[in-house]
């Protein structure tokens, strides 16, 4: 099935934020080799890490459309310059672009974790290693994170509803008060 770039309209059927062009053009600009990997492995690449940006993290505003595949484009977006955010933005298309180069070399870019056992250390003849508490349990793609930061929800807004109408997205407190009660 070919690739369905999402063009920023609210696609219902878009399976990606990037094209293999935008992929090579983006991996030519920084000296990223892609060498020998067919079409169709760079299009599947891409859906892995759109998959990703849509799961890993929460956006700040909410979805433009009930219909749309994909999380992006939104609405109620302000970057860090107070702009507003409209379509895809570049940061967005970079971090997938980021990811899909990855995937090409990682084997998985979600991983597994198996926290059942917890362990803080572990020998094995005599290599030993030994984590921090606050150590994340997966694979850490700073590029990635870094690029989509600004539109990231703060981790402690994640369970509040995304509302229209306040400048931070949110309902302040008594903003709904009848004021003839």
């Amino acid at each position: 099935m070919p690739l369905v770039v999402e063009t920023g309209a609210g696609l219902a059927n878009a399976d990606s934020y990037l094209s293999v062009v935008d992929l090579k053009a983006y991996c030519d600009d920084r000296g990223l080799s892609y060498a020998g990997t067919a079409d169709a492995v760079l299009e599947s690449k891409l859906r892995l890490a759109t998959d990703y940006v849509d799961s890993r993290w929460r956006y700040k505003g909410a979805r433009l459309l009930a219909s749309q595949s994909l999380e992006w484009p939104r609405e109620g977006v302000i970057d860090w310059s107070s702009l507003p955010v409209t379509g895809i933005p570049k940061r967005l298309r970079q971090a997938v672009a980021e990811l899909a180069f990855k995937a090409i070399s990682e084997p998985a870019l979600f991983t597994d974790v198996d926290r059942t056992a917890r362990v803080k250390s572990e020998s094995v003849g005599p290599i030993s290693t030994t984590y921090a508490d606050d150590a994340p349990a997966m694979k850490v793609f700073s590029a990635a994170e870094h690029l989509l930061k600004p539109y990231i929800r703060d981790p402690l807004e994640q369970g509040k509803p995304v509302f229209g109408g306040s400048e931070d997205g949110y309902f302040s407190f008594g903003m709904h008060d009848n004021p003839s009660v």
